[in-house]
């Protein structure tokens, strides 16, 4: 009541006392600071995904609005963008640490530089859906304090895996591995070239933006990337036929992506408005994401089978070639972590012990 007072007050002293002009400016000022408190907080949320994107219509979207609703209309959100395809990683951390945002979402595709431990997570892992790995992936971040070890002491809202990637060819498709020998492969994530290349595919590290040109322009064979990108990208009539691993087989790579929260945002808030933050964080919040990405995937692969692509999975008789390459991949990536301090063994094996509670293979 006594604050109400005060700024009824101060408003009428400005109406009385500046000039016409400054009235005008400082009521409009006025008025916005009361409807602001009126209305609680409003945070600036910022990604780099397409208008279209699922992520953000079937995600962030309905995230902020119920996170809107929850908070009695006094959480809002201004949502802004980079264009598609800009590299959203440690700029993006950046952007949050030094509140230029309070939200920012990243889809991390080469994160070991930045992100050593976050990224055991993108490595060749079994997994079976990506609600179910994205619930694992939440529970390796909470265990090992990635927002404040990595992310610039941010706040971890969810963390996601996306659907695994496979094979998608122009024209030829892929029956055994040794198809793959001198094919040009699009791949967006360096981590797995090593992996295409021991294999005898022909690696080509292509920005996700340009793989469609690629692909029209017959500068590359196929791409490897997930259903749900293939969507997004809107690369399904570029592409003849996919080829994919049994399940309990590891990918050749996995995308990520993280939801992160500016601290001091976090803590400006009341307490129930804080209850409202945690409640729509964390391994639900994840897994949703997760959900995201499965549809998506399922849906993708029904539209390729109504165009009549063949949809093949590498033979039983390959698997033990290509088990011991994804071997050679992690044992390298095990060396680079030890080489930063940590102990890249335990960290793997703590991703796959993760993935089997929560995501087993039915």
């Amino acid at each position: 009541m006594l604050a109400a007072t005060l700024f009824f007050r101060s408003l009428i002293n400005l109406l009385i006392t500046a000039s016409a002009t400054t009235t005008i400016a400082a009521v409009v000022t006025a008025l916005s600071l009361g409807n602001a408190f009126a209305h609680g907080v409003t945070f600036k949320a910022h990604h780099a995904l397409p208008a279209d994107s699922t992520v953000l219509k079937n995600f962030l979207e309905p995230w902020t609005r119920k996170i809107h609703d929850e908070a009695g209309a006094r959480i809002n959100f201004l949502m802004s963008a980079e264009d598609p395809g800009e590299a959203a990683d440690a700029g993006f951390v950046q952007m949050a640490k030094d509140r230029n945002v309070d939200f920012v979402w990243l889809d991390l595709n080469d994160a070991a530089t930045d992100f050593p431990k976050y990224s055991v997570f993108g490595l060749p892992l079994a997994a079976n859906t990506s609600e179910g790995s994205s619930r694992a992936l939440w529970a390796y971040v909470d265990i090992n304090d990635l927002g404040f070890r990595e992310f610039g002491k941010l706040r971890v809202i969810a963390a996601s895996r996306h659907d695994a990637p496979l094979f998608h060819m122009r024209s030829i498709g892929i029956q055994s591995l040794s198809d793959l020998n001198g094919r040009k492969i699009a791949i967006p994530n360096p981590d797995s070239a090593a992996l295409l290349s021991a294999v005898g595919a022909s690696p080509i590290i292509t920005p996700e933006s340009s793989i469609g040109e690629a692909l029209s322009g017959g500068t590359v064979d196929g791409t490897l990337l997930s259903w749900s990108s293939l969507a997004t990208l809107k690369l399904e009539e570029l592409v003849k036929t996919h080829t994919g691993f049994p399940a309990g087989v590891p990918s050749p790579y996995a995308e990520t992506s993280v939801l992160l929260m500016n601290r001091d945002a976090y803590r400006s808030l009341a307490d129930d408005l804080k209850r409202v933050v945690g409640g729509n964080s964390g391994s639900d919040a994840s897994a949703w994401i997760g959900a995201v990405f499965d549809d998506g995937a399922a849906r993708a692969r029904q539209r390729a089978r109504e165009r009549g692509n063949a949809i093949n999975v590498l033979p039983a008789g390959d698997l033990a070639r290509w088990r011991e390459a994804v071997k050679a991949v992690v044992d390298d990536r095990i060396r680079y972590l030890d080489e930063r301090g940590l102990n890249g063994k335990s960290l793997i094996d703590e991703a796959r012990e993760l993935i089997t509670e929560y995501d087993p293979v039915k």
